[in-house]
């Protein structure tokens, strides 16, 4: 059975105590769940006895101009809660002001709504992803994991025999070697680990771990050295993402401007491909960042989508986990939140996730950060930082 820690605060309309001066008094109650957060109100009165209540509840409702939705008496603040269906106001802000300087008020504020604080997942190395914590992305695994969603990784070569990443690689294809041999490398592990490591098992957590990845090896690795790859390697992988249904294509990797895969990233974007790619690590985004349509991922001010690259914890070949840095990492992050958002909206388009990730950029620890909650889900309590 799966586990999971669940840190909460409930607010009821159906748990309530009764007055005393009215033990047998039946208050006009509604189901929580029916009321719309932003249109209705709390307003806290004096207790009193139950006809002067229903009295003034009438008397409220007919100055305001707002209709009683529900009522029930908080004995540990000696006070009586009426709630007001505000929905037919047009200027709830002007309502709320000028209900504070009624003398019959107490308190008068909107009904907020508050979400379960839940892990999710019972992976045990989650509470050391603090990129996700950083990111809100929990909150959005509620309700997608990038299910239905194509993750094409042109990178160095993938472990799929990794436990976090065995059932994540829908498939993986050679474009370094004519005739390929199981192997693994290094960053393109980490990268695979960061979009989309499985969310049921004793490791991490993806971004979208129920996206499926297609490993396009065009980069390669020896003894450890920073990958390398060359525009053939790379227009074969690109050329097979564009032909094979490739979602969001992941280009964690940086260079001179090519003219053969400028021409096959366009090719790419016109079929509706989102393509993110690594800003590179100074303060100019690098190429192919740098093209128009695709979408920078890093920490370049103002030119790229801001995401964790710091000693972000991912896994690494032979089923183990490190921290890894670097541009790479936050090009990963992206590449997951896109998933999450098409496998929410397949209508997106390139160009509208782009204006979406951008206006999600909050402050972390005087950080930029991208927001992926708010991105998907807009803005919200449960998507604050």
């Amino acid at each position: 059975m799966s586990r999971f820690i669940a840190f909460f605060a409930l607010v009821g309309l159906i748990g309530f105590a009764l007055p005393r001066s009215a033990a047998s008094q039946d208050w006009q109650l509604t189901d929580a769940n029916t009321f719309a957060p932003a249109n209705y109100l709390i307003l806290t009165i004096p207790q009193d006895e139950p006809q002067a209540l229903a009295a003034l509840a009438d008397t409220l409702a007919a100055d305001f101009g707002v209709s009683l939705a529900a009522e029930w008496s908080l004995n540990a603040l000696e006070v009586h809660c009426f709630v007001f269906d505000a929905r037919n106001v047009s200027d709830v802000d002007g309502l709320i002001t000028a209900m504070e300087t009624d003398a019959r008020i107490r308190t008068v504020q909107r009904l907020r709504s508050f979400s379960l604080t839940e892990m999710f997942h019972s992976d045990p190395l989650l509470p050391l992803q603090w990129a996700l914590q950083s990111m809100r992305v929990l909150p959005i695994h509620a309700s997608s994991l990038g299910e239905g969603v194509r993750v094409g990784i042109v990178d160095s070569a993938i472990d799929n025999h990794h436990p976090d990443l065995a059932d994540q690689m829908v498939d993986l294809f050679d474009f370094v070697a004519a005739d390929p041999v199981p192997l693994a490398e290094a960053h393109g592990t980490a990268v695979a680990g960061i979009i989309g490591a499985a969310a049921t098992n004793e490791g991490i957590v993806g971004v979208a771990p129920s996206a499926d990845m297609v490993g396009l090896r065009a980069c390669w690795q020896q003894d450890g050295a920073p990958g390398v790859c060359n525009s053939f390697s790379l227009a074969r992988a690109i050329n097979f993402a564009i032909l094979n249904d490739i979602d969001v294509l992941n280009l964690s990797i940086g260079g001179p401007e090519d003219p053969l895969l400028t021409e096959l990233i366009n090719v790419a974007l016109e079929a509706g491909i989102v393509v993110v790619a690594a800003s590179g690590e100074g303060q100019e985004l690098v190429y192919p960042a740098s093209l128009d349509g695709v979408i920078a991922a890093g920490q370049v001010a103002g030119r790229s989508v801001p995401a964790p690259m710091v000693d972000v914890l991912t896994t690494a070949p032979g089923s183990a986990h490190r921290y890894v840095s670097g541009s790479s990492i936050a090009t990963a992050h992206v590449s997951g939140v896109v998933a999450l958002m098409l496998s929410q909206d397949p209508t997106l388009t390139s160009a509208a996730i782009s204006e979406r990730l951008n206006g999600s950029i909050s402050d972390v620890e005087t950080l930029p950060m991208l927001n992926a909650c708010t991105a998907i889900l807009g803005p919200s309590e449960a998507c604050a930082l």
